[in-house]
Order: C-alpha cells, then sequence, then structure tokens
C-alpha cells in the first residue's frame, strides 16, 4: 500500500495534475485562447486541491487500517484524464473519489445500518432509488448484464397483467432506459428471474408448460438484440416431484455452473415453504447437478427457505435472500468463500437492505449491488442500489 501511496504522490504533482501533456495540449496548435479555457474548464488550483485532499485522505485511510483498494485504481485514472487534459472529468472523477471516502471513513467511524458488511473492500451503502425511463411498472428480479450494458427484470404478477420479462439500456449507474419485452418469452404464465453469461446464453423462470407430466420450469437460450432464440427446457435440473419447481437461477459468468433453488409451493401459495440452493455443472447442451452441493451450500441451506442467489465473477460472492416466516421477515445475505471448490462460509445480513426486499444482484464492475424493495409511497416494486 505504501508503494500505492508514493506512486499517486507522483502523479498528483504540480499544475492540479494536469502535467505537460495538458498544458501543451491547451496551448498546441488550433487551440482556444486562454481566457476562454478559463472560462470553459474548472480551475487547475481547485482541481490540485481537491486531487491534494484525496492523497491526503488515502494516507488517512491507510493509517487507520481502512481498506481502500477499490479506490486507488480511480486515483491513478486522474493522471489519464490530466494529462489527455479533460479537466471537466477530472474533477467529476475527484468528487466521485471524495463520496468514496466519505462511505469509507463513515464505515470506520459512524454506526452504519446493521449487516452493512466490509466484504472485499467496503461497505454497502448510499441506497438510492434507480430509473427505468419510459417504464412505470413494477421491476423486480433484477440482472445486470456482464458488460454492464443491460438491466434485465420482470414485472409483477397483477390482477390486469402477468409476471413478464424486459429490459433496460444502461444510462448510468441510476438511469435506465426501457427497451420493451424480451421476445418472444412472455405468455399468460409467469415469466421471470433473468440471468445471462458473458457470451449471451439467457436462462429464465417460465411455468408456462408446468403441469403434472412436465414438472420442468427453467428454461433457456441465446439473448441477441432484444430477443432470445433457441428455447429450450432444462428438465434435467427438476426434482420431477409435485409443488417443487426451480424458481430461480444465476448463471456464472463464464457460463460453466448454474446456481438455482429446489423450492415447494403449498397449493395456492405465493411463498415456498422450502426452498434451498444448488449448483449444476454445464455438460454439452444441459447441467448435472453437482453432488458436492450439500456441502457446498451448508451454512446456507441451514435456513429453511432461502433463494435468489446473485454470483460474483469470480463465484466466490454469494448474495441471496432468506424469508423468515415467523417473524415475516426478508433478509438479504451475503456469503464468501476462499476458492470456488469451497463451501461458502457463514453468511452475513446486510442490513442497509430493508423492508420487502428481494434478490441482491452485482453490477459489472461488482462496486454495487442492485434489489428489488416494494415502495412505501405507491405500493409498486422498484430498483434501489448501493455503493460497495
Amino acid at each position: 500500500m505504501k508503494r500505492y501511496i508514493q506512486s499517486l504522490l507522483t502523479i498528483f504533482l504540480a499544475a492540479g495534475l494536469l502535467g505537460a501533456n495538458s498544458a501543451s495540449a491547451a496551448a498546441g496548435p488550433g487551440s482556444v485562447s486562454a481566457q476562454a479555457l478559463m472560462r470553459a474548464a474548472p480551475s487547475p488550483l481547485v482541481i490540485k486541491a481537491k486531487a491534494d485532499k484525496a492523497v491526503g485522505r488515502l494516507k488517512a485511510a491507510v493509517g487507520a487500517g481502512l481498506d481502500a483498494s477499490h479506490i486507488i485504481p480511480k486515483m491513478q485514472r486522474v493522471k489519464v484524464l490530466g494529462d489527455a487534459g479533460r479537466l471537466k472529468d477530472v474533477e467529476a472523477l475527484l468528487d466521485e473519489i471524495h463520496r468514496y471516502f466519505d462511505a469509507l471513513e463513515a464505515g470506520s467511524t459512524a454506526r452504519l445500518p446493521e449487516g452493512s458488511v466490509p466484504t472485499k473492500g467496503g461497505r454497502f451503502t448510499d441506497d438510492r432509488l434507480v430509473k427505468i425511463h419510459r417504464y412505470d411498472g413494477d421491476a423486480m428480479e433484477v440482472f445486470l448484464s456482464r458488460d454492464g450494458k443491460y438491466m434485465f427484470f420482470n414485472s409483477m404478477k397483477t390482477a390486469t397483467g402477468s409476471k413478464d420479462l424486459y429490459y433496460a439500456e444502461r444510462l448510468d449507474d441510476y438511469n435506465f432506459l426501457f427497451k420493451g419485452e424480451i421476445m418472444p418469452l412472455n405468455t399468460p404464465a409467469v415469466e421471470g428471474v433473468p440471468t445471462m453469461d458473458r457470451d449471451g446464453n439467457f436462462f429464465f423462470v417460465s411455468t408456462a408448460n408446468y403441469k403434472p407430466r412436465n414438472l420442468v420450469t427453467m428454461y433457456g437460450g441465446k439473448f441477441s438484440g432484444g430477443a432470445v432464440t433457441g428455447v429450450k427446457p432444462h428438465g434435467e435440473l427438476s426434482l420431477h416431484k409435485g409443488g417443487w419447481l426451480n424458481m430461480d437461477s444465476e448463471i456464472s459468468d463464464d457460463g460453466m455452473t448454474l446456481y438455482s433453488t429446489h423450492s415447494y409451493f403449498e397449493r395456492g401459495q405465493s411463498f415456498p415453504s422450502k426452498s434451498y440452493f444448488f449448483q449444476a455443472k454445464k455438460t454439452g447442451d444441459g447441467f448435472e447437478i453437482d453432488p458436492r452441493s450439500a456441502k457446498i451450500f451448508k451454512t446456507i441451506n441451514r435456513d429453511k427457505i432461502v433463494y435468489g442467489a446473485g454470483i460474483s465473477k469470480d463465484e466466490l460472492e454469494i448474495f441471496y435472500t432468506r424469508l423468515l416466516v415467523k417473524e415475516r421477515k426478508f433478509e438479504s445475505l451475503v456469503a464468501t468463500r476462499p476458492h470456488r471448490n469451497a463451501p461458502f462460509g457463514e453468511p452475513r445480513v446486510i442490513g442497509a437492505i430493508t423492508g420487502f426486499s428481494e434478490a441482491p444482484a452485482l453490477n459489472d464492475r461488482e462496486d454495487m449491488i442492485y434489489y428489488h424493495k416494494k415502495s412505501g409511497t405507491n405500493g409498486k416494486f422498484e430498483i434501489r442500489a448501493l455503493r460497495r
């Protein structure tokens, strides 16, 4: 860490981080006047002050034993933007860096909500509403594509509409543009809980054909341009017992492991009375349930009803939902492990997620989690996000 600080001290030297390249870019052929530059760009002195403060906060964080490793890459990028003469971007990035320090320092000196747990170098804070522009329905079971371009989600089954699959395009971390239905998947039955690997292999749950002779709810296909082609059932994941179904799934980044649930629903009930995790390994065009599943999920499956997995790209971190029936309470948890063949460790509650909330999911950078929550204002389910 000391090496990083020394490197950053060098980066943040002189001329407000701009360096010779930025100065020459401003004065080069075809450049605007100095007066115009001053009007258009932030003050180098202001930028330098913010940069000096960032270095000071980094040194203080390290001295206090805090893990600021997730902030260092952002600080290193300041020099790149400065050398390119992108002063507005430099200032915006420095402002973002200071917000990260605010959250990091709050985690060490203030009392955060119970369970705002440090995992992989951060705490979950800064809870915000996520806006899906041009869409005003319920939004649930969110999944962010591995390249960060799309948000997939499903609606809520209501008296006038079915639970259907939709997608939106990312504008920024808190704003997405609604693109429409994922074609041609939706039916009058339930379609939901989307997930996709980095190669566009798309999986979802559907009850459209669930009946005594076909107790299958898991399907997969190939996503491209708002549509899924080559849809096929994955009956190999089913227990083929009445009342039991695969309620949700999460495919790993590389597409080689599917994390799913076996969930039991009493007749007429909208929530399972039993639900546990298992994993399945890719074999040809299908999957084979891993016999090590009970061991891998031992600490998590101790609870009677768990579901809604979200998996990190390295598969060392799992986020999920626990339903406590007697307490009438939903909890979001996270568990980690040292390598992908190891059992998950003791889960920890993410207390920053409260109320009727479910299914936390990582973004592509893995510095945020998204989840759905029932609004206390209009009663709809909406997407919210926390920063790590």
